[in-house]
């Protein structure tokens, strides 16, 4: 692995928020809308969080419907040899969603059905 993708992850895993979030989708693919309510921060927050995480590889993305659906990015792990600290291996394995949010809790499922907010015209 080259020295630049390592600081990519190693910068990606120095945000307690990041770790979180890579917690979340070890349990199952989840929007935006959905890691937001469970971790109490704004979408754009967390979109960036992803964003970051996707660029270092530990997370991927697949879109379903209007939504993007993130995931942890096990396969990716494992090319790239990092295991630290059992955080990325063992129980809770990320399972795929079959049909559009069908994975996500129910207490969150409104949050990622919620139809996105109109853009705010600059003026």
């Amino acid at each position: 692995m080259e020295e630049r993708e390592q600081v990519k992850i190693f910068k990606a895993l120095a945000s307690e928020s990041r770790l979180k979030v890579l917690r979340l989708l070890k349990e199952h693919p989840q929007c935006v809308n959905s890691i937001a309510a469970r971790l109490k921060m704004t979408q754009p927050t967390v979109s960036q969080h992803l964003r970051l995480l996707k660029e270092a590889g530990l997370a991927k993305a697949e879109k379903r419907g209007i939504w993007m659906h993130y995931e942890f990015s096990a396969q990716s792990m494992k090319c790239q040899g990092i295991t630290l600290a059992g955080i990325f291996e063992g129980e809770g394995k990320s399972t795929r969603a079959t049909d559009g949010t069908l994975n996500c809790p129910p207490k969150v499922l409104k949050e990622c059905r919620k139809a996105p907010e109109p853009k705010k015209k600059a003026g």
